[in-house]
């Protein structure tokens, strides 16, 4: 039996003392989303009892980058080179007939009846479903998409979702004359999550690329509604139709960079059928949290490091910091070879993907995991009038309040030493015999 899945995480969170059990009832609004966060990047929290349906619910399984590391046997300095390597790998998974998901299912629809679904912030819309990860295969071509978007209730067999401007949105651009079936998986592999979000071209299939993550055959078994493939070990698969007509508000709701992402009229989700493991355990992610956002932020590292490094030997390491949501801000660590090229790798930087507003440029001697040295750089190595540029309306994220509408300004910093002089001018100041606590490690 595979060591991955998801019940295989929890017990290896037991065994080393990250998980916090919740034995009283906690309640679907606010209750749940406050107890995780007060436990966010320390351990996972397990809720028995809520006053919803009779499913327990997960969260914080994710909350520390070193976990990820772990789980693949990695130093967590190699993991972005380690997921690089390995997305050149493809292995495509295996079809199985059965599953503990198909246990129970049902077509008479009643969302919040058969699902404990929580309600994260103050001013959010309604409950929402916040670990869906949609599998859907492209009708022009046949491929598989794999991705995760909101979902509110905005009805006992109707969720509202936000579908930003990737594959999926592709996908119904180009498909507005039919309904899309869509099935969703609740609580996977840890793992495939991470997959189910790196930067991919369109006629790449996530689920190869997970499976050579793995290093083996993920199974997937058929939905009992739309046919479509889903992991064998999903907690709870949901199943239904976009339709290309239908339309209706959704939001706002508390988002990564923890302000509100505004209402509008978007997709809806119409649900045919849903089906579960009798012992069903519900997956939830806790908006803005370290789950959110470092999920969105390695298989980000991973694309911009890969893509950086083919014109631009020089770069070591990339790093988009928690404390700017994952997303926002981004470092890239070079060992420099050639005056100007610190530009390049700014303006490549800076266009690789929409989210990213701000890079900063540091020398090999940076740790661009420590936000004190990074700000160190900037103060001695950096001079406004001619190591920084400013480009104004470009597209960014929709979801930063600071921008109109997603047009936004984007910033380079160049904080490098000068060509040759870390052993002259910028030699920094050492105490032969001290070893620092980050060496140590």
């Amino acid at each position: 039996m595979s060591e991955f899945g998801l019940r295989s995480w929890i017990n290896s969170l037991k065994d080393k003392e990250r998980f916090e059990k919740i034995e009283k009832k906690v309640k679907l609004q606010w209750e749940v989303a406050a107890i995780s966060k007060k436990f966010d990047g320390q351990s996972a929290v397990f809720f028995r009892n809520t006053d919803g349906p009779d499913v327990p619910i997960i969260s914080n399984i994710l909350c520390n980058r070193e976990w990820y590391s772990e789980k693949l046997g990695l130093n967590s300095r190699d993991l972005l080179k380690e997921l690089i390597e390995k997305q050149q790998k493809k292995i495509e998974p295996k079809l199985e007939t059965d599953a503990k998901f198909l246990e129970k299912t049902t077509e008479e629809i009643n969302i919040t009846g058969t699902l404990p679904i929580p309600t994260y912030h103050e001013y959010d819309a309604g409950p929402y479903i916040t670990a869906g990860v949609f599998f859907v295969h492209d009708p022009e071509t046949g491929i598989r998409n794999v991705s995760i978007h909101r979902m509110q209730v905005i009805d006992k067999n109707k969720f509202g979702l936000l579908v930003l401007p990737r594959h999926l949105k592709s996908i119904l651009n180009r498909n507005k004359k039919s309904s899309l079936k869509v099935a969703v998986s609740i609580g996977l592999d840890p793992i495939l999550l991470l997959a189910s979000q790196l930067v991919l071209s369109p006629d790449e299939d996530e689920i190869n690329i997970a499976c050579a993550v793995r290093g083996e055959p993920i199974s997937l078994t058929p939905g009992p509604w739309s046919g479509i493939a889903v992991p064998t070990d999903s907690e709870i698969v949901i199943e239904g139709e976009i339709l290309p007509d239908e339309k209706h508000e959704e939001g706002p709701f508390g988002e990564f960079p923890k302000y509100y992402g505004p209402s509008g009229k978007r997709e809806v989700l119409n649900i045919r059928s849903i089906s579960m493991r009798e012992d069903a355990i519900y997956y939830s992610v806790l908006p803005a949290g370290f789950d959110h956002l470092l999920m969105g932020s390695i298989p980000r590292e991973v694309a911009l490091l890969n893509d950086l490094r083919k014109n631009n030997p020089s770069v070591q390491d990339v790093s988009l910091p928690l404390s700017s949501s994952g997303r926002f801000h981004c470092f890239v660590q070079i060992k420099k070879i050639n005056e100007g090229e610190v530009k390049n790798i700014l303006m490549s930087a800076l266009s690789s993907h929409y989210d990213i507003k701000h890079v900063t440029v540091v020398d090999h001697d940076i740790n661009i995991h420590d936000l004190k040295e990074i700000d160190w750089a900037i103060a001695t190595r950096f001079q406004a009038h001619k190591d920084l540029f400013v480009i104004d309306g470009v597209m960014g994220s929709k979801l930063d309040p600071s921008a109109n509408n997603g047009i936004t300004s984007k910033m380079g910093l160049d904080a490098t030493a000068p060509l040759g002089s870390l052993e002259k001018e910028f030699r920094t100041i050492k105490i032969p015999g001290y070893i620092s606590s980050q060496e140590e490690k």
